[in-house]
């Protein structure tokens, strides 16, 4: 499914989960690999004397831009060297949220692979607003890699692998659908569809009635309705199940549930501002996205370019990306 992996990099060794992560994933999808690192412009200031400060500025930038250049194309030959990979450089300079989007338009990118923390050239904008950017400006799934732990470990035949897929019934959220398709392939996971029912969703009479079933319909929907989405994963050769739970901390709910499964992954859908109805999923996310010791798929899909909606019964209506 994927062709074309951008993973950033500022050298650090908090992002060696990361990387490995993206490299593995373009073995396995056949794809291209892309190592970035973008080169923020400095702060010049002139407190020397006698010494035109832009002259410093230009001969710091000189230096630091060959070092980056060396260590990483040296990356790139390790990476090279480790595994069959179609793998390009590139060290860019410039605002490095923008120009880690652009880049991303430039190369046709498909997913990004980023590590969560980031220690060096992106600690200059901290790498969880570089990572929230680029969640909200593109429509290209972000995979976050926390650096305690591992994503593809396990990832091998008759293995364990876990992922989590919070719905909320909207249409929205079922765009990570064919994203997770692709990953459940590619590491031989099994995927769990989570649905948490809140009960500021129903009528205040039947909340103050301590023994009054009032879930019973609604769990019953929700059971059916995530059924029919195990479907279609199992119709494209991926082993599903459901659980439908009820918890007034949306965001909770799905991180001790995913704790509970010892879940490899998180693959969460998001509007990328936030205010989906019932279920405000797009604040979800992002405080899903924040917590989370585990690593993550999140992804903003272009409903005004992509209006089609899953029909379970027939598993025609999941948008899908070229």
């Amino acid at each position: 499914m994927y062709k074309s992996i951008l993973a950033p990099t500022d050298a650090s060794h908090f992002e060696g989960p990361a990387i490995d992560a993206a490299a593995t994933l373009a073995q396995r999808f056949n794809a291209a690999l892309h190592l970035v690192q973008v080169l923020a412009p400095p702060l010049v200031a002139n407190t020397l004397p006698h010494v035109p400060a832009l002259e410093i500025a230009e001969q710091d930038l000189a230096d630091e831009r060959r070092e980056r250049l060396q260590k990483l194309e040296a990356r790139g030959t390790e990476l090279r060297a480790g595994s069959r990979i179609r793998l390009t450089t590139a060290l860019k300079e410039g605002n490095v949220m923008h120009t880690l989007r652009d880049y991303a338009a430039e190369v046709n990118a498909d997913l990004i692979v980023m590590s969560s923390h980031s220690r060096g050239g992106l600690s200059r904008i901290n790498l969880g607003s570089v990572t929230d950017f680029l969640i909200r400006n593109t429509h290209i799934p972000v995979l976050v890699v926390k650096p305690d732990v591992s994503l593809i470990d396990g990832a091998t035949e008759n293995a364990g692998h876990q992922i989590i897929v919070p719905l909320d019934g909207s249409a929205m959220a079922e765009q990570i659908l064919p994203e997770v398709v692709a990953f459940a392939s590619a590491l031989n996971s099994t995927v769990t569809l989570l649905r948490v029912l809140t009960p500021q969703t129903y009528a205040q009479r039947q909340i103050v009635q301590p023994g009054f079933p009032w879930w019973d319909d609604d769990i019953a929907s929700a059971e059916a309705y995530m059924s029919a989405h195990a479907d279609y994963l199992i119709g494209r050769g991926v082993r599903a199940a459901t659980h439908v739970t009820l918890n007034d901390d949306v965001p909770t709910a799905i991180l001790d549930y995913a704790v509970r499964a010892r879940a490899n992954l998180i693959a969460i859908a998001t509007n990328g501002i936030g205010g989906i109805r019932r279920f405000v999923f797009g604040t979800v996310a992002d405080e899903v996205t924040r917590r989370s010791q585990i690593s993550l798929l999140v992804f903003h899909p272009n409903l005004q370019a992509s209006t089609a909606t899953l029909d379970p019964a027939s598993a025609a209506g999941v948008a899908t990306r070229s």
